[in-house]
């Protein structure tokens, strides 16, 4: 479990904390949106301008991020899954579950809330950005577009995205053997972490630079958690299970 060394409280009864690496992406989002994208878009506001809304944004799609996991907690809790915590990291958010949904229903309940959550700030941060001028409205724009591109990542269908897990509800419902779906899942997210590593590759091949080398570091951390997800299920899939290949 990724520990977080962070603490931040309880929100909605959950325990949330961050890991220290969450600080990589902060100053990476603070930089890119201060001296890239804010000032190509809107001139003339000066550095202090461009940075504080940079600032406000980066809280602004953290605080998303917290809300995706939360809304995963909070359902867990509500099917009847003990939850440890929720962990921001470097590359997102983690929701520590202690155990497993009993039902596909409840599997699947859980795996959507996350992305309904994203989406749902997606487009408000949408509708508040029509309202807004300036680096206010580019903030907002920013924001809604995260959350949007947040959503629709994490329905890719393959473990360990929500994607996976809702594939794995489904399968599960289909063929009422868990183990297999878990497997069909864990095998299709190793397909898209490896697929998302080519990506990376060629992006840094052709000049794409640091979003080749995210690419890749998002395309690893799938593929290895789902090939561990994968162990996982065949070290419990019961003896009588033939469906697991």
């Amino acid at each position: 479990m990724l520990r977080p060394s962070i603490p931040l409280g309880r929100f909605a009864g959950v325990r949330v904390g961050l890991n220290p690496t969450v600080l990589v992406i902060a100053v990476l989002l603070v930089t890119g949106l201060a001296f890239g994208r804010l000032p190509a878009a809107f001139p003339g506001y000066g550095v202090a301008g461009y940075l504080a809304a940079a600032v406000a944004g980066t809280l602004a799609f953290l605080a998303s991020l917290l809300a995706h996991e939360l809304a995963h907690a909070v359902v867990a809790r509500r099917e009847g899954v003990e939850v440890a915590g929720v962990t921001l990291w470097l590359l997102g958010g983690v929701a520590h579950l202690r155990g497993e949904p009993r039902t596909p229903g409840a599997d699947l309940r859980i795996a959507a809330a996350g992305p309904l959550v994203s989406l749902a700030l997606g487009v408000c941060f949408g509708l508040l950005a029509l309202a807004g001028q300036g680096l206010v409205r580019g903030t907002l724009t920013y924001l809604a577009g995260a959350n949007l591109v947040l959503a629709v990542f994490n329905l890719v269908p393959g473990a360990p995205l929500d994607g996976g897990r809702i594939l794995r509800a489904l399968l599960w419902a289909w063929r009422g053997d868990r183990v297999f779906a878990a497997v069909v899942a864990a095998k299709a997210g190793k397909a898209v972490g490896w697929t998302l590593l080519a990506l990376g590759g060629i992006m840094l091949l052709t000049g794409a630079g640091l979003q080749g080398v995210w690419f890749g570091v998002v395309g690893l951390f799938v593929a290895g958690a789902a090939a561990a997800e994968e162990r996982h299920a065949r070290a419990i899939a019961p003896q009588k299970s033939p469906t697991v290949t």
